[in-house]
This record gives C-alpha cells, structure tokens and sequence, in this order.
C-alpha cells in the first residue's frame, strides 16, 4: 500500500459499536508511533522503522484476513504482539494501558439530558457512536468522516476533565468541529470588523453635536 490514507477494502475493522469500516494503514501508523514515542523511544528511531513495523503487520493481516474482518481489539493486540517481539516491550505496554484509559474514561464520563416530556436531568454513560448515528442522519455525513468528527469531539470532551458534560455542550463541540472542517459552509458568515468600528464613529459623532 503506496498511499497509507487510501483504505484497503479487502481487509475490514469491526468497531465497538457494532459498524465496520475498512482498513487502513495511516491509523496503525499513528498507533505505533504513539507506542514509541510515550517510552521516548520514537526520537531514537526514524519514520522507516516505524513504517516497517506497520507493513509487519500489514502483511500478516493480509495473509490472515484477506477478504474477512477482524476486531479493534484483535487489532490492537497484534500490534502489541509484533512491537514486544522487536524490542519494544514498553511500547506496547504503554498502547495498551491508553487503551485502558481511554476505556475506563468511557465508562465514567456521563451527558447529561433534559426529558422532553418534564425537563427532568436523566444522564447516560458516554457513546461515541451516538454522534456517528447523529451526524449520518441528520448531516449526511459518510461513515469514516462522521468518525473523524466524533473521535475529535470525543478528545474535546476527554480533555475536560468533567464527568458530567451536558448534552448541549457535546453539540455545540460537534458543530465547531464540522465548522472547522468545513462541513457547515451554510452557517459561516462573516462580519466586516472596519464597518462597524465607522457605524461606531458617527454614533459617537451624533452623540457629541447634541
């Protein structure tokens, strides 16, 4: 695979929530440079170690999962697999206690949401997917996409520190985001700072004469 980006649609991923999507090799990539460079080991080590790394497993989920799909978690645990036997046991040590994190930061993080039918505060664990479901349905967004929104939402609401967020707060993060992509040109409107900076000038002008 030349392009990392381009997705391999003979292998497919199997999420949490149920969806799938195909492979692809920039996502591992990252993976296992977050891996290396948490125990420091990334600044020892150039981009084609790395990328020899990711084209080892790359060959063995071809070999293996050719035309089939395989799970993040099976996924996850190759990856771990293939560094520990290289020499980078803290490397896949560290991938899978931020995937231990990240997993317990799911369970305790709650939205919370006003009933429709008597504005009572119910709270729900923190998913996802519910912000994959939202932006397909009602954005039309293609799946990997409405991922990318979501996981950088997720990241936003990880990075608060709370664990109570409203659900107000998650769609207005999942409208910066789509505004920053781009993907909300209709709201995008821009003001002329210099105009009302004059409009300012000849209220304070009226003001003055009287």
């Amino acid at each position: 695979m030349n392009d990392h980006s381009a997705p391999d649609l003979s292998i497919h991923v199997s999420k949490r929530d149920g969806t799938s999507e195909p492979f692809v090799l920039a996502k591992l990539l990252r993976c296992i440079r977050f891996g290396l460079q948490a125990v420091q080991e990334g600044w020892e080590l150039d981009t084609t170690t790395a990328g020899n790394l990711g084209d080892a497993v790359y060959e063995y989920l071809k070999t293996t999962f050719d035309e089939s799909t395989i799970t993040t978690r099976q996924l996850s645990e190759l990856v771990e697999l293939v560094l520990s036997q290289t020499g980078h046991s803290a490397a896949a040590m560290a991938i899978r206690e931020h995937h231990r994190f990240r997993d317990k930061l799911r369970r305790m993080i709650m939205v919370a949401t006003a009933r429709p039918r008597d504005g009572r505060i119910v709270q729900q664990r923190w998913n996802k997917s519910l912000i994959v479901q939202h932006l397909r349905r009602q954005h039309g967004l293609h799946v990997p996409t409405a991922r990318m929104i979501a996981g950088r939402v997720e990241e936003l609401v990880f990075c608060c520190g709370l664990r109570v967020v409203t659900s107000g707060l998650v769609r207005e993060m999942t409208r910066s985001e789509m505004l920053a992509w781009g993907l909300l040109p209709g709201a995008l409107v821009v003001k002329r700072t210099g105009g009302h900076r004059k409009h300012t000038r000849k209220v304070h002008d009226k003001s003055d004469r009287a």
